[in-house]
């Protein structure tokens, strides 16, 4: 049995293990983990107030802007990036960067990491080990800033970041903190279109923008604060599909005033123009806050001549150039990228030795963020009793068919497998095995997916696509389902070892899957709007099963020293007799006054054995159990009994217990936040 307990401290010596061993791949400086206690720490801020005094007036407006620089002749190193130019006067590098405009960045040796398989593991520790592993290949490749994905200015859609502020804050902040031990910026933005909306294309965004900052704080705010937190640095990007540098209004004051973020806030190249392609007035993109511009020219952009011209009209005072210009250092001194600079050309002793790192963690990811939903007539895990399976997809699944066939076969599984056709019959040999393994990523798969099912064999269903509203019209006639995210082929080996129970499932949904049915009148179908309409989903978030596995919670017992000090202690049993990793969750229940809808604030990952229990407490931060007071730019706790319950999904909570608490008021920022964690495999 290994279980654990959540401090800051935790979240360093797991950092100082990831290190330890990333530091093996050679080349690139990887820092001790105590550099990166605080990146965000007043250190950082002085380096840059005293950069800043040193700095020329033509130079200080030099580093508010990031352009394309003229490639060298036969030189493509640097194509498409941007470069921000430095001050070589005062030792301070040009660094290079991609536009976060950009939906297909320049290549990488490693894919962009998929966000919500990450989240779907609950494991912070993986999070911030993929961190370090990109920002290895991205410094590697002479990028010194990397967009990080889960978390934004405004509602990024259950796609994109999950549907939970506080789980996708936390996965997000331990990438970047991973990025930032590697010396590369973690800058928090979406941009793609398929970012913002549900799985049929709904976006939840606001009616009208702008909007008041703190109408998101108890949802897209909220993560992104949590983040910030978690990783203890980073830039911020507005921009793109949803033109957020003048959304929100009152985000500058809530980020400098009420956070005290100190970092930098940047907006994406035509970001600061209008709808109409009108340049804003310089004086209206610094009063939204925006520190960098990256621009689309050399000589273009608001703060290229336009801003000159307001600095010498008085429009815009040098007090308030000093400032951006210290956000800007601020967050590049807080990562070391200005001590530790990545290369303009590929630095060939920072790569990689081989692709094994990549793969490994790409294929961790797939192993714990999987997730089993269903399995009747213990169809899984397949062995040698269950006969040869036939595994079958459509022609635009034919390499995942391919590689995980060859997956299954190396396991010993007798394996054939064909491609299929929609609106075609199953073909003959679906009938003549005991065991049909179904890939699948669409809805048109559905009828044949049912017609499979009919044949009365046993159906296993992988669905290989991120949308939660995946419509099922075939659950009742499948024995099992499995969600494996969109594909990637270092999936592959770890999902045949599930599918053989030479490994067990362990992950739990980041998102509630929908089925596609909503609560009436809701359009974005997270687990608060099933709870408020008392529906229940068809897979709640938090949702996933074991094979072999099962586990009991004891009573929660709520400890608070303080109003400001609370935590749950309960215990988590093995009841059967295979090993299990539970994710056990805790949810708050606050009083109708502060809102009256369960959330999650916290959860531990735990490596369990049979018959063993583990005794876990949770230490829970007052921001969590409270509402945004916008008037107050506080949060606000009122008096009252909140109920913490324990479970494994939103809506399977076993035990429960309450605690009256007197009324708080809680500052903006997420200080010293026990960020969850786990203790491996």
């Amino acid at each position: 049995m290994r279980h654990t307990f959540i401090t800051t401290s935790d979240i360093m010596n797991i950092m100082a293990v990831t290190l330890g061993v990333l530091s093996c791949l050679g080349g690139m400086a990887v820092p001790a983990a105590s550099g990166w206690a605080a990146p965000s720490s007043p250190a950082s801020a002085a380096r840059a107030a005293d950069m800043v005094a040193r700095m020329r007036p033509e130079e200080k407006l030099s580093v508010l802007r990031a352009f394309p620089a003229p490639q060298a002749e036969g030189n493509d190193a640097g194509a498409g990036l941007l470069t921000w130019p430095g001050v070589p006067r005062l030792g301070l590098p040009a660094l290079r960067m991609p536009r976060f405009d950009d939906p297909h960045p320049p290549a990488s040796a490693m894919p962009q990491l998929p966000f919500l398989a990450l989240a779907a593991g609950w494991d912070p520790a993986l999070a911030h080990r993929a961190g370090v592993l990109r920002a290895h290949d991205e410094w590697g490749r002479g990028r010194a800033m990397v967009r990080v994905g889960g978390v934004d200015l405004l509602p990024s859609g259950r796609l994109q970041a999950g549907e939970d502020p506080f789980l996708a804050g936390v996965t997000a902040g331990m990438v970047a903190s991973g990025l930032m031990a590697g010396h590369v910026v973690p800058v928090f933005a979406a941009l793609r279109a398929e970012e913002q909306g549900r799985g049929d294309g709904v976006v939840a965004l606001p009616a009208t923008l702008p909007a008041a900052v703190g109408q998101f704080m108890n949802t897209s705010m909220m993560g992104l604060s949590v983040a910030l937190e978690t990783a203890r640095g980073g830039a911020l990007a507005c921009g793109g599909m949803i033109h957020a540098c003048g959304a929100l209004s009152g985000l500058a004051g809530m980020l400098r005033d009420q956070w005290h973020f100190g970092g930098m806030l940047m907006a994406m190249p035509g970001t600061l123009a209008g709808t109409d392609g009108v340049p804003m007035p310089p004086m209206t993109a610094v009063g939204d806050g925006v520190d960098m511009e990256q621009a689309q020219g050399a000589d273009e952009g608001v703060y290229a001549a336009p801003l000159r011209r307001a600095l010498a009209s008085g429009a815009v005072q040098p007090a308030r150039v000093d400032q951006m210009a210290q956000h800007v250092l601020t967050s590049l001194y807080g990562t070391g990228v200005l001590d530790h600079p990545p290369p303009f050309t590929r630095d060939r002793k920072a790569a990689p030795a081989g692709p094994a790192p990549v793969e490994g963690l790409m294929a961790d990811i797939g192993a714990e963020g999987m997730v089993l939903l269903q399995n009747e007539n213990q169809v899984l895990p397949l062995d040698d009793r269950s006969g040869p399976v036939l595994l079958l997809a459509t022609q635009d699944l034919a390499g995942p068919l391919a590689t995980l066939g060859e997956a299954l076969r190396h396991d010993g599984v007798r394996v054939s497998q064909s491609i299929v056709s929609r609106g075609a019959p199953p073909p003959p040999q679906a009938s003549q095995v005991a065991r049909v393994v179904m890939l699948t990523d669409r809805d048109a798969d559905n009828a044949f997916i049912t017609a499979l099912a009919d044949l009365g064999g046993h159906v296993v269903t992988i669905m290989m696509s991120d949308s939660p509203d995946r419509a099922m019209p075939w659950l009742d006639v499948v024995d099992s389902v499995i969600q494996a995210w969109s594909w990637h082929d270092e999936y592959a080996a770890p999902l045949a070892a599930m599918l053989t129970g030479t490994r067990d499932f362990s992950g739990h949904l980041p998102m509630t899957f929908t089925g596609g049915f909503y609560p009436p009148g809701m359009a974005y179908a997270d687990y608060h709007a099933f709870e408020s309409a008392h529906i229940a989903p068809l897979f709640p978030f938090g949702y996933g099963l074991s094979v072999g596995g099962e586990v009991s919670y004891g009573d929660v017992h709520v400890t608070h020293e303080d109003a400001t000090h609370l935590g749950a202690a309960f215990s988590v049993t093995d009841t059967s007799d295979h090993p299990v990793r539970a994710v056990a969750q805790l949810y708050l229940t606050p009083p109708p006054e502060a809102g009256g809808v369960k959330r999650l604030v916290g959860w531990r990952s735990i490596a369990l054995t049979p018959g063993h229990a583990a005794h876990v407490s949770i230490p829970v931060d007052p921001h969590l159990l409270g509402q945004w007071d916008a008037t107050a730019g506080t949060w606000s706790v009122p008096a009252g009994t909140y109920t913490f319950s324990v479970g494994s999904s939103a809506v399977m909570l076993m035990h429960q217990a309450s605690v009256r608490l007197p009324a708080l008021h809680v500052p903006a920022m997420l200080e010293n936040l026990p960020s969850p964690t786990s203790q491996g495999e």
